[in-house]
């Protein structure tokens, strides 16, 4: 039986490090907006119980929960919607934030990254088909599995975290020195995601004129998934998160934002990223 609650909840996957974008942009949540915050993991590990006792100790107020949800697997994501409804009955906010930035059965790749990359013909149809389970086809199950319970939320959003590395324009014109081969696979994932942005902003309102679908691109960040080689720090690269999740009801619908260059020279000063 689910039990009510006045506070707006938000579920984030991928959220199990302390040092990510995921449990940044749950305590920015937690502790500026006062959130109900689920923490989604794809296992029950020793790194979700830590990042909910951090939270908690951090000063989170209305409930900081831990959630199994492998998007990878759909019946481990249809598990998990079917928890939320069953303890909360709805959901505000979903944050896609899970994703693969390498296919894991590339272990010498992802040992080596960034001193190692695959050569310009080397990526495979495997290297695709195990990215695009997590940062493409497990974004469509997650939303097709939370939808009905958004849909009862009187301001349902989606946050699907991408990048700029899944920006055609963007892509056109970077520099192909500092990109290889590796990031065909990732890059064609988040284009993927962009696409599904855009087509789910389109649709969810059907279902419920208020929902809000949009991307958000945090930037280089220093966090595990880049192994600290980005500038900006967790909190930096949440915020576009924050800003998305928390959005007005004449907020926009369908875009694509972010705060760092070239598109914005301010942090949190959101700008338009070309598609």
């Amino acid at each position: 039986m689910s039990t009510p609650t006045s506070t707006t909840i938000v579920l984030i996957t991928g959220a199990n490090r302390t040092d990510g974008i995921g449990y940044a942009a749950a305590r920015q949540l937690a502790l500026q907006h006062g959130f109900t915050v689920i923490l989604g993991s794809r296992t029950l590990s020793s790194s979700l119980d830590e990042a909910v006792k951090q939270l908690e100790k951090e000063g989170a107020k209305n409930g900081v929960h831990a959630l199994q949800i492998d998007v990878a697997s759909s019946e481990s994501v249809k598990r998990a919607a079917t928890e939320v409804a069953e303890k909360f009955g709805k959901l505000d906010v979903l944050v896609n934030n899970a994703a693969l930035g390498l296919p894991p059965s590339r272990t010498e790749l992802i040992d080596a990254w960034p001193r190692m990359m695959l050569g310009p013909t080397e990526h495979t149809r495997k290297d695709f088909e195990e990215v695009f389970a997590v940062n493409v086809f497990g974004i469509v199950d997650t939303i097709n599995a939370f939808a009905p319970l958004l849909a009862k939320s009187s301001s349902p959003r989606i946050v699907n975290v991408t990048s700029g590395a899944g920006s055609l324009g963007c892509m056109s014109w970077f520099p192909s020195s500092d990109s290889g081969a590796s990031s065909i696979v990732y890059s064609s994932s988040k284009a993927a995601l962009n696409m599904l942005t855009v087509m789910y902003s389109k649709d969810l309102p059907k279902l419920n004129p208020a929902f809000k679908v949009n991307a958000g691109c945090p930037g280089h960040t220093s966090t595990s998934f880049t192994k600290h080689t980005g500038a900006r720090s967790p909190d930096e690269g949440a915020a576009v998160v924050t800003w998305l999740t928390t959005l007005p009801d004449d907020g926009p619908n369908g875009g694509f934002y972010c705060d760092h260059p070239p598109y914005s020279q301010k942090n949190g000063d959101f700008k338009v990223v070309e598609w």
